[in-house]
């Protein structure tokens, strides 16, 4: 019948804390590489929506100036591909549902504007509202950029918080916690080695005393995980 011996307690705690190290450091070296790489994903992603949505409101503007131009037209032809472009980019660089909803609406709202603008004379004074309206919804854009950069930046604090709590369990609590365990374990053995000791060294000087010094060794040695067989057990 096996037993958890103090020697099998030390080999689990020997095998179990490398383990529980070399898990965190994974974790945190993925966790540091994620951080490195966040100003890279921030541009890419979240500043290149906001520079898409800025393109289309510098966009609409031109294009308003360019009615009253000699060469509106032009113009209004040269500032529509910006604004499509521009709306590409957004939604190439949309990371949630509610900047894509808003890309497909922005989308659908320009389309019979730009012709409006194309068809219209330049003191068509419907147009001007129709304009401000697609403003309005750029406008509606880049706040749902900035919430989308708001949500990053609330995901990485929390995993800044998991990632500093895991440093903290691994580089104080494990080792902390071993050596403890071991502080305590080896004083347990020490305590009973001593008594073993001094029960052996009765059975030489004393042995009409050797019944009661086996006995002490008895226990010492069961309080370390080595307990007397049980004779019903034996084979």
């Amino acid at each position: 019948m096996s037993r958890i011996t103090i020697v099998t307690k030390l080999r689990f705690l020997a095998a179990i804390a490398p383990v529980v190290l070399l898990i965190a450091s994974m974790i945190l070296a993925s966790g540091f590489y994620l951080f490195g790489a966040m100003p890279g994903l921030l541009q890419e992603n979240q500043f290149g929506a906001m520079r898409a949505s800025d393109g289309m409101e510098a966009a609409i503007y031109k294009m308003d100036w360019g009615r009253t131009q000699p060469d509106g037209m032009e113009i209004i032809k040269g500032q529509e591909r910006r604004f499509a472009s521009w709306v590409d980019s957004a939604r190439s660089h949309a990371t949630t549902r509610d900047q894509l909803d808003k890309i497909e609406q922005i989308a659908e709202t320009a389309n019979p504007i730009f012709d409006a603008l194309r068809k219209g004379s330049a003191g068509d004074d419907s147009i001007e509202p129709r304009l401000r309206e697609l403003q309005n919804l750029v406008t509606d854009l880049s706040a749902a950029n900035e919430s989308a950069l708001s949500q990053v930046v609330t995901r990485a604090q929390s995993r800044a918080r998991i990632f500093i709590a895991i440093a903290l369990i691994t580089g104080i609590v494990v080792p902390w916690g071993a050596f403890i365990f071991l502080f305590q374990q080896a004083g347990l053995i020490n305590r009973n080695l001593r008594e073993a000791r001094r029960a052996v060294e009765e059975m030489s000087e004393a042995p009409s005393r050797s019944a009661q010094s086996l006995k002490t060794i008895d226990e010492k040695l069961a309080e370390l995980g080595f307990p007397k067989p049980n004779p019903m057990l034996a084979e």
